[in-house]
């Protein structure tokens, strides 16, 4: 059975979290974002072999920066990308910056924003 741990980041932290991460064996699963009405916030997971999976938890708001961990998992840049074209929250440092055209969306910055936002 995978246990799955939550832990709390702060914006300064993540970067060298995530080396902690790497250097203990852990791959990167994904990242993502997810906003309610009152929060938004990143994912981080990381998974080992042993079926370990410890997910970071940032807490954000629309046009935060946030630094990228992609010079710690190359792959990061892609997910980093997204959150910023989805989400509207900033990533510096990447590796491969696609500067807002990585998605091509009707309405910019879609899932900054909630259904409750668009009523107002």
């Amino acid at each position: 059975m995978t246990e799955c741990i939550i832990n709390p980041v702060a914006t300064e932290e993540l970067v060298d979290r995530s080396k902690q991460y790497l250097q203990n064996g852990y791959r990167l699963v994904q990242i993502c974002g997810t906003k309610t009405p009152s929060e938004m916030y990143l994912l981080y997971s990381f998974e080992k072999l042993d079926l370990t999976l410890e997910t970071l938890r940032l807490d954000v708001q629309v046009g935060d920066t946030v630094p990228s961990i992609s010079g710690v998992y190359f792959a990061a840049f892609l997910y980093e990308n997204e959150i910023h074209d989805l989400y509207g929250v900033n990533v510096s440092g990447m590796a491969v910056d696609f500067q807002g055209t990585f998605y091509e969306t009707a309405v910019k910055q879609p899932f900054s924003v909630t259904a409750a936002d668009m009523k107002e």
